[in-house]
């Protein structure tokens, strides 16, 4: 790896207890590599290693042998049908794809990217391994674009000269409040920490899957201070901890701002030990927003919004919850965090005991589980945590039909560098709620 030029930016992070996801502050430096040997990717290319600039060609694969960085002021776009590999160079670092600039992958419904490891290391014993670094962001990038997407196999730890250096990465990691990321029909797989963490910026996630994301802890996105967008038609199968965290934890000067609507997240928070966070959605530090017509079903906790959030600026709303277990009732409304969560709710969650308001999906039995699975940590049945033939559309009948509010509206963004073709996809809220309203306009997988 070349270190000829260095950055250095601060990572903006908070020490809480031993489990808790977040690191305090320190001081990283980044390896921006030498920009007067940037190489320009060609029709011959098929290394990624090293600082690059250019098209990846659609229809071709790549291998992925090294800490790929995209230097300041240049890009990378990635066009339709492109497979990364992300093979290594036999140490036991992961390589991972480092952005001061742009990075663009524009994969399509019929013809999507996929950025995964070899053939024989997508394996069950692999899914938590981290055996490569995913897309890490120093405070100079300016736009992560990913759409038609695949992720597998992310985290590990970062080597050094990266922005996560000597420490777990996550999937995705940005730095800064100019930073734009716009993740739209993407699917994660096998995430060992926070699939997308955001030091501040503006984001845009519509319409992706995540399934093994947190292998013991972890977020699918946790949110720090300057975040501001909308996360919407997601499906989130088996969090470790939460799907979403907005917080306003640390040093931005813009407050965090993010609306959480029409998500569908099952199983969550059950791989984390304790009662210390949420299971879906959870706001706290400052954080403001709001989150409505989602559904949650057999979730460790309901909706959770600290004391430390934003509370006169966070609203709950128009939320459906299913639970298969009492334990899981009792938690509708976290019990640490009762009297500032109910300071947020509407009057029309759908709350009830054991076994009401089933969302009534076509194919997924919302009762197939124990509680034992749900307790059994790494040795939970593996439908609990992907789709295993599940189509979680509405059928008749369903409660969660007609049950939305389309009133609010999403959180709006000055967009800088998501701009023309690459301007994001911001989905306005559905009457149904969940993933998949029965207007077809929700999420697009299976």
């Amino acid at each position: 790896m070349k270190n000829n030029m260095k950055t250095k930016v601060m990572c903006a992070a908070l020490s809480l207890l031993v489990l808790a996801a977040c690191r305090k502050d320190e001081d990283v430096v980044i390896d921006d590599g030498d920009q007067s040997e940037v190489v320009t990717i060609d029709e011959n290319t098929t290394h990624l290693n090293g600082p690059m600039r250019g098209t990846l060609l659609s229809g071709k694969t790549y291998f992925l042998t090294g800490d790929l960085i995209v230097p300041e002021g240049e890009e990378i776009i990635v066009e339709e049908c492109v497979t990364i590999i992300a093979e290594g160079d036999g140490g036991p670092i992961g390589p991972e794809i480092t952005v001061h600039g742009s990075f663009i992958s524009k994969g399509t419904e019929s013809c999507p990217n996929l950025f995964s490891v070899p053939v024989n290391m997508r394996t069950e014993a692999n899914t938590f391994a981290g055996l490569w670094g995913g897309i890490q962001c120093s405070d100079k990038a300016k736009l992560v674009y990913l759409k038609w997407t695949r992720l597998e196999y992310l985290g590990g730890e970062g080597g050094p000269g990266t922005p996560r250096a000597g420490k777990i990465r996550y999937g995705l990691w940005t730095l800064s409040s100019d930073t734009e990321v716009i993740i739209e029909d993407c699917h994660f797989y096998g995430v060992k920490d926070d699939v997308y963490r955001p030091v501040g910026g503006k984001i845009n996630l519509m319409r992706n899957t995540f399934e093994f994301c947190g292998e013991t802890g972890g977020d699918g996105l946790n949110v720090k201070a300057g975040t501001v967008g909308n996360i919407a038609y997601n499906v989130f199968y088996g969090s470790a901890t939460n799907a979403f965290k907005p917080s306003n934890e640390g040093d931005g000067t813009v407050q965090s701002n993010i609306n959480v609507y029409n998500n569908t997240i099952l199983n969550g928070g059950w791989r984390r030990p304790g009662l210390s966070r949420g299971a879906n959605i959870n706001y706290e530090v400052g954080a403001r927003g709001a989150a409505f017509n989602n559904i949650i079903v057999n979730c460790k906790r309901g909706i959770r919004v600290l004391e430390t959030a934003d509370i006169p600026n966070v609203s709950v709303d128009n939320n459906l919850y299913y639970a298969h277990y009492q334990e899981m009732v009792d938690e509708f409304i976290p019990s640490d965090a009762v009297t500032s969560t109910q300071a947020t709710l509407g009057s029309n969650n759908i709350y009830g005991g054991v076994e009401d308001n089933n969302p009534l999906f076509v194919n997924y039995d919302v009762s197939q589980f124990s509680f034992t699975d749900y307790n059994a940590g790494e040795n939970q049945p593996r439908a609990m945590n992907q789709n295993d033939g599940a189509n979680l559309r509405l059928s008749n009948g369903s409660p969660a039909i007609g049950a939305g509010v389309t009133s609010i509206s999403p959180v709006t963004v000055n967009w800088k560098y998501a701009v023309g073709a690459y301007a994001p996809d911001v989905m306005q809220p559905s009457q149904d709620l969940g993933a998949y309203p029965t207007s077809g306009n929700g999420n697009k997988h299976n």
